[in-house]
């Protein structure tokens, strides 16, 4: 048995069964199905190694690494033992730090990076997590109607300006409700720029109702920055600031913002 520094927390290879564990998805990934297929379909006892699991309690005993292996063990209705090397103590955080830990060395999607990052109670994940309630989103592998993907693009904003994180998805939820279109990478980072930079100086409420009514509503506003980053420099989210700032400033004079460079 090892025991951490602090005492608290134990762990030590113990022998389990299918049946025995479970998986919290809170802590964990998705499950891929197909993987899980392909995994059962081949199946070899050998091939399971040694699982990472969190005691929680006797019927609550978490897969914190292996999830796949043990669905392929579950589907195959291996009858035999499974070793796993289970911690005793854990606190949840301490659970999603495991699993970010043991996964570094394979790739984890960014929402489920977030989402272990709000388990860990990290600020500027929980700061990230209310902005979305607030506004009414949610966070999908794939973007539909009132949920977004694009998690990495709104980390990039809130580390240039945290105020001006929250202030793109409110904006962008204003101007184009909760179509998903409206939240894709490419818009959030552009306007997250133009908020970062001219900060307080943007009237908000203008900026909502400009970009509402630009010609073909945010597609055409990111297909229009597009075609102009062949003839300019920089990446697709700085010609969307670009070309935000150019919307923003038709008709204004006294109260037009610097030309965007």
């Amino acid at each position: 048995m090892t025991t951490s520094p602090e005492t608290r927390v134990t762990h030590h290879i113990v022998e389990r069964k299918v049946g025995d564990l479970w998986v919290d998805p809170q802590v964990q990934r998705a499950v891929k199905k197909a993987r899980v297929d392909a995994m059962a379909g081949d199946f070899h006892p050998e091939a399971l190694g040694v699982l990472t699991t969190s005691y929680r309690s006797p019927d609550r005993i978490h897969v914190v690494d292996g999830q796949h292996r043990y669905r392929a063990a579950e589907a195959a209705a291996h009858e035999g033992v499974i070793l796993t090397n289970e911690y005793r103590g854990l606190t949840l955080a301490e659970e999603a730090a495991l699993f970010r830990l043991l996964n570094k060395t394979e790739k984890v999607s960014p929402i489920d990076q977030f989402l272990v990052a709000c388990i860990e109670q990290r600020p500027e994940a929980l700061a990230l997590a209310r902005v979305l309630k607030d506004n009414g989103w949610s966070l999908a592998s794939s973007a539909s109607a009132g949920k977004m993907s694009a998690i990495r693009a709104l980390e990039r904003v809130y580390a240039m300006s945290p105020d001006a994180a929250a202030a793109t998805v409110a904006t962008l939820t204003v101007a184009f409700g909760h179509a998903p279109n409206g939240v894709q990478g490419s818009m959030i980072e552009g306007l997250g720029r133009v908020l970062a930079r001219y900060g307080t100086d943007v009237d908000l409420t203008d900026m909502a109702k400009r970009l509402a009514s630009s010609p073909g509503g945010p597609d055409g506003l990111v297909g229009y920055a597009r075609g102009q980053k062949l003839a300019r420099t920089g990446n697709l989210s700085t010609q969307v600031a670009w070309a935000i700032v150019n919307l923003y400033n038709q008709r204004r004079r006294t109260t037009a913002l610097p030309e965007w460079r």
